[in-house]
């Protein structure tokens, strides 16, 4: 098979489409290779691109990185908005929301790898507009939260959605033990050492809620 020849994309709607050709690829590499096969030159060739044309849309695998994470947000949002149109009770808000973020691992693996990466080899220009993009979801999340738990204050429903991702950046990595873990979990002396990440999630932001509203 051929590979495709670039052409350098010259209209703004071209470099839009190769952005998201871009970021598409990484996606598919993310979840196919894991984070540590996730690398540029992976990427490139996922994208049909030479590895140094990344370059002219993106700053950093960081960058792509980030990008991917703010998409992920978005959509995460928006699912959460039509899912909590009227009031509903804490264990159901409860379930939406560990429901929506457990069926998204690629989500919760690059909020878990959030701080400790993502935020780094990324200039403070690109950091503030992806900033932004973030505070549009934590708002967007968060009215959602209100109209399912109108009891809480706009301030208190911001406060819950930052918690609930520090939450997850905690969590998560911690549910998805190595082989070697595995394998020391299924022995009874270390059982109760293994992380449920739905089960723990929902028990913490249930109290949290619960705690929020009394």
């Amino acid at each position: 098979m051929s590979t495709p020849t670039f052409q350098r994309a010259r209209t703004p709607e071209a470099k839009a489409r190769r952005r998201a050709d871009i970021l598409a690829a990484a996606a598919a590499v993310l979840d196919s290779e894991g984070l540590e096969g996730t690398t540029l030159n992976a990427i490139a060739a996922r994208a049909g691109v030479a590895k140094s044309n990344i370059y002219r849309y993106f700053e950093s695998r960081e960058e792509i990185l980030m990008r991917l994470l703010t998409e992920d947000l978005r959509n995460t949002g928006a699912a959460l908005e039509s899912l909590l149109p009227a009031p509903r009770p804490i264990p159901d808000i409860t379930e939406i929301f560990v429901q929506g973020l457990a069926g998204n691992p690629r989500l919760c693996l690059l909020i878990s790898i959030f701080s400790s990466i993502l935020e780094h080899n990324i200039s403070t220009t690109t950091l503030r507009d992806i900033k932004r993009e973030m505070l549009i979801s934590l708002e967007q999340s968060a009215t959602a939260l209100r109209r399912g738990l109108p009891e809480l204050s706009p301030p208190q429903a911001e406060n819950a959605v930052q918690i609930l991702f520090a939450l997850v950046g905690g969590i998560w990595p911690m549910s998805q033990p190595g082989p070697a873990l595995q394998a020391l979990y299924a022995e009874p002396e270390f059982s109760k050492l293994k992380h449920n990440f739905e089960k723990d999630l929902s028990l913490a932001l249930q109290t949290m809620l619960k705690g929020l509203t009394a």
